[in-house]
């Protein structure tokens, strides 16, 4: 896997990261070359229609173009291959998980090797996604704090969840690096709640060095120049890989009609022998064992 480092200009060139056609397995083979050089992959199709039997359809797509992938994975001890990315926080008890209420998601990545995000229907106002490429955080952070982003290379704490609703109190899990080098890829795992939930649950607070690093390479990831901002339109598809680059939401204003917000359908696929990484980055099935 060979992806190059960009940052916010890529926007001019976007047409080479797009795959124009629908969700099935000739397309999905055009989004891994996409992915094997970029890092994510937009595919363009021409759905239309958002009653219950147009998402049910959308659905079966989403999850038979995942399996041209990889293998698509279930998302939580509910066992749901697809999951609603929408607003739900005015219908449901206290769910932490930031997919299912609104507002801003800072940079992250996801358990799997991919995550595919298929827009249904857009915010009435923002809501972008973005999207930023982890080499070219740590370029940025090496110049701005030489050596600093050493300790990301470490062993920092993490934290396994549990349960149906957001982040449960199931334990700390095995400490892993949040960036690591394999095979000539720089990758990239974190999910910044987790690592702090880790460093309480194991009673070890986070070093000021440790804490300066996070700090700065959430800044990096969140720089306008740096990274790739767009509104998915209805039917279009983000594919993401997971280790190289990592993605995020800004805010937005939905319409108060449950109907009318705006909703994503979300997809896990794990794809180790396509997209190899370093090992301690290879997370496999994240709820194999749960629920």
């Amino acid at each position: 896997m060979t992806t190059l480092r960009w940052d916010a200009s890529l926007k001019e060139r976007l047409p080479d990261v797009t795959v124009v056609g629908g969700l099935d397995a000739p397309h999905a083979l055009a989004a891994i070359d996409r992915i094997r050089m970029y890092g994510f992959a937009i595919v363009e199709s021409l759905a239309s229609g958002l009653d219950s039997d147009d998402i049910a359809r959308r659905s079966t797509e989403l999850l038979a173009f995942g399996q041209g992938l990889g293998v698509p994975l279930v998302q939580s001890p509910r066992r749901e291959l697809v999951e609603d990315v929408k607003d739900y926080s005015d219908r449901e008890d206290a769910d932490d998980r930031g997919y299912r209420s609104g507002g801003e998601l800072v940079a992250h990545s996801d358990p799997p090797t991919l995550v595919a995000l298929h827009c249904l229907q857009p915010a009435r106002v923002g809501g972008e996604t973005h999207i930023v490429n982890v080499a070219a955080i740590v370029d940025r952070m090496e110049k701005q704090s030489p050596g600093l982003v050493n300790e990301l290379f470490e062993p920092l704490p993490d934290f396994r969840v549990a349960g149906q609703h957001g982040i449960a109190e199931e334990g700390p899990a095995e400490p892993r690096p949040v960036l690591a080098l394999h095979g000539g890829v720089l990758s990239c795992v974190l999910y910044r709640p987790y690592v702090e939930k880790g460093a309480e649950a194991t009673r070890v607070p986070l070093t000021e060095r440790q804490i300066e690093a996070l700090d700065l390479f959430e800044k990096c990831s969140m720089a306008e120049e740096l990274t790739l901002r767009f509104v998915l339109r209805p039917g279009q598809t983000v594919v993401v890989h997971n280790r190289t680059v990592l993605h995020a939401r800004t805010d937005f204003a939905d319409w108060p009609e449950f109907d009318r917000r705006r909703h994503l359908l979300r997809l896990w696929i794990d794809a180790p022998d396509t997209f190899p990484v370093h090992p301690a980055h290879q997370l496999g099935d994240f709820f194999a064992s749960r629920g």
